[in-house]
C-alpha cells in the first residue's frame, strides 16, 4: 500500500515559510529560492514553476484591478500561499491518476481545518485510479489516499 498524505506533502514541498520566500516584493518569482525543490525526485521543479508563475499572473491582473490588492498580499500572504499550495496538490494528483490508473485506493480523511462534508462521506471508501473524482481533484481538497498495490512507498 502507498499512502498519499498532502499535509505530509505540503510540509516538505511547500511550508508557508519556503513559499513566502519564493515571492518577491514585487509579486514575482524568486527562482534562486526553488533549491529546495531540486532533493524532490517526485515534484517536476518546471511545472512546480510553472504553476507558481500562473498563480503570480492571475493576481497580477488582479492587482491592476483592486487597489491595495498587492500591498495585502505581501503583508499577509496567506491565500496566496494556499492557491500555490493547492496547485501543487492538484499537479501531484494528476501524476498519481497517471502513474497508478485503474489500480484501487482508500479515500482518506482531510486535515483541512473545515473537511468538506460532501469528501466526508468518502472517508474509508474504495475507489478507482482514474474513476470519478479524486483526492486533490477539487480545488483545495486536502484528503490523503491510500493507494492499493504491492509496491513498498512512494517517495511523497
Amino acid at each position: 500500500m502507498i499512502k498519499y498524505d498532502p499535509s505530509q506533502l505540503l510540509r516538505r514541498i511547500a511550508p508557508q515559510g519556503k513559499i513566502k520566500k519564493l515571492i518577491s516584493q514585487r509579486l514575482t518569482l524568486k527562482k534562486a529560492a526553488l533549491a529546495f525543490l531540486n532533493d524532490l525526485d517526485f515534484v517536476d521543479k518546471k511545472e512546480i514553476t510553472r504553476l507558481i508563475l500562473k498563480v503570480l499572473k492571475n493576481y497580477e491582473e488582479r492587482i491592476e484591478d483592486e487597489p491595495g490588492l498587492k500591498k495585502k498580499l505581501l503583508k499577509s500572504p496567506d491565500l496566496l500561499i494556499q492557491r500555490l499550495q493547492s496547485a501543487i496538490v492538484t499537479q501531484v494528483t494528476e501524476e498519481i491518476r497517471e502513474k497508478y490508473h485503474g489500480e484501487f485506493y482508500i479515500w482518506l480523511p482531510s486535515d483541512a481545518n473545515e473537511p468538506d462534508p460532501e469528501h466526508q462521506l468518502k472517508y474509508g471508501k474504495k475507489y478507482q485510479v482514474g474513476v470519478g473524482e479524486m483526492p486533490g481533484d477539487r480545488w483545495g481538497c486536502r484528503c490523503g489516499m491510500e493507494i492499493l498495490v504491492d509496491e513498498k512507498q512512494l517517495k511523497l
